[in-house]
């Protein structure tokens, strides 16, 4: 029998736009998000497409996510989704490829661009994915935006436009800086002989002009970030984590600015009474105290996503507390200052204490710690240091709330490290099984016997499947196409082995083979 279609009615009921948009145009894109809808209209990146195609004239944009069972339909007009002409997706996590399998197959999309004909839709890839190393889902995608959408989103919506069918659509997109192309495009046969891929980040100077601040297009309850219209305050990071991705591929730290983004608390006021700011180092904008002020002033409960150590300031954390947020976000990353120095974070101990006592002394009662565990050169000895920090947290806390008649909680949010494409880490391998295993025991019992302290879920088997699947090639295709259909990270690290050890557990040297892309 056939599946009804998933019914979108009590999530749009409950949206509120920042301006609306019309339905229909002349032409239209499937926006896709390879999640659920919770977690997709949490995504800044995917909401800042919505609103560029539909600020173009003739066009609309259609939203698509996992809900439901059967075929994908649009939220906008229940349009199928195999109705589209071309559909692009929005993905900034690898564990999402699956769902990316899984959609095509119930939209009845041959899975493999190769077995599409002129009647299927253009699959186009764009996120941070796209732009860390596309090669994994080279056999199921037909273009890859590398960069940001202001960017790349003119000359696709040019080419939709202009040209008569899907292959000419595609072959037209191979001849464009910030695209890869795999029909066009060999790296792992051409090697050296392919001239580098350019990435079309966003430039310090169109961050300045007009029009440029990404925010929220519209407002929803059902989400991650429920309520809230974020702003984004900046791009890249003045930090040099040897583990991050964010500070090596998305070009030097810049930001958005001041006028623009107090010009967006207007538009906010009419829809919400809740701000998140967000970026990678939301602190550092030059104007955050001010912003938060007037934020307050405007009658905001203001959120960050997380702030630098160096960021938390008297200032910054006084406003947020006025606005009502009672919650911080801080990544010391390991336990100890040695290997916080070699991992390019050269913050001691000592001064991260500081900044928690100032954050216990302004009332805040929830404090998340990110950690990493299996980094190169970690001992046991670090991971006691991270206990051992924890501890000296906790006791920070007891000592400060109390005097306010409050009691709190401190959070471990820890994940392995996974070796990412073009950061300093990127030729390392993995951390073993075992040892990693080890490590999270130890954590497990000693923050067992601490009292308002918790440790979030850490996996082993999917950091080894993120490893893999963040550095791999074509050849993993058979892999994700697997997992699409339903069989276990467990089946498949054994099934597949050969070719996974090689990858997560093996240093790697030469010229790697994402490097066909030239990053900012």
């Amino acid at each position: 029998m056939k599946k009804p279609a998933h019914d979108w009615s009590p999530f749009l009921a409950a949206e509120r736009p920042v301006e609306r948009f019309s339905p229909h145009g002349r032409y239209r894109l499937g926006l896709a998000y390879a999640n659920s809808y919770h977690i997709g209209m949490s995504s800044l990146g995917f909401q800042r497409v919505y609103e560029l195609v539909h600020r173009r004239p003739d066009w609309s944009c259609e939203r698509l996510f996992t809900d439901g069972a059967g075929m994908p339909v649009s939220l906008e007009t229940r349009r199928p989704m195999n109705d589209f002409g071309c559909i692009a997706f929005s993905v900034s996590f690898e564990e999402d490829y699956v769902n990316l399998l899984q959609m095509l197959e119930r939209a009845r999309i041959p899975v493999r661009r190769r077995d599409r004909g002129p009647w299927d839709p253009v699959i186009v890839l764009g996120g941070s994915c796209a732009s860390i190393n596309p090669l994994p889902m080279s056999e199921f995608v037909d273009v890859f935006a590398l960069g940001a959408a202001e960017n790349i989103l003119p000359p696709l919506l040019d080419a939709l436009e202009e040209e008569e069918g899907r292959e000419a659509v595609i072959e037209r997109m191979a001849a464009r800086n910030g695209f890869y192309v795999p029909a066009f495009h060999h790296p792992e046969e051409e090697g050296d002989e392919l001239p580098k891929l350019n990435k079309l980040e966003l430039s310090e100077e169109q961050m300045k002009q007009p029009g440029s601040l990404p925010t929220t297009a519209i407002v929803t309850p059902k989400t991650e970030f429920s309520e809230k219209f974020l702003i984004e305050m900046s791009r890249g990071c003045p930090e040099k984590c040897r583990y991050c991705w964010a500070t090596f591929g998305m070009g030097r730290f810049r930001w958005h600015p001041t006028d623009e983004i107090l010009a967006s608390l207007e538009r906010a006021r009419p829809v919400t009474d809740q701000l998140g700011f967000v970026a990678t180092a939301v602190g550092d904008h030059p104007d955050i105290e001010p912003i938060l002020r007037e934020a307050n002033r405007l009658g905001f409960r203001t959120s960050v996503s997380s702030i630098r150590i160096p960021a938390v300031t008297e200032g910054v954390l006084a406003a947020l507390h006025d606005s009502g947020d009672r919650s911080i976000t801080l990544a010391p990353e390991t336990g100890t200052d040695e290997l916080r120095v070699k991992m390019g974070k050269p913050i001691t101990n000592q001064f991260l204490l500081e900044k928690i006592r100032l954050i216990f002394r302004h009332g805040f009662t929830q404090l998340k710690l990110y950690f990493l565990i299996g980094l190169p050169g970690e001992t046991m000895e670090d991971i006691q240091g991270i206990l051992d920090l924890a501890a000296r947290a906790r006791a920070v806390m007891l000592e400060e709330l109390p005097k306010k008649g409050m009691i709190g909680n401190v959070h471990l949010g820890t994940n392995v490290l996974v070796p990412k494409p073009y950061t300093p880490w990127q030729r390392e391998p993995m951390d073993d099984e075992r040892s990693l295993k080890e490590k999270i025991a130890v954590l497990r019992k000693g923050v067992a016997r601490m009292s308002n302290v918790s440790l979030g879920s850490i996996s082993v088997r999917q950091a080894i499947w993120q490893t893999y699947i963040s550095k791999a090639g074509s050849d993993a295709a058979d892999a994700i196409e697997a997992a699409a259909k339903g069989e276990s990270i467990s089946s498949l690290l054994h099934r597949f082995a050969p070719q996974i050890q090689p990858e997560v557990y093996r240093r790697l040297e030469g010229d790697l083979r994402w490097h066909f892309m030239r990053q900012t």
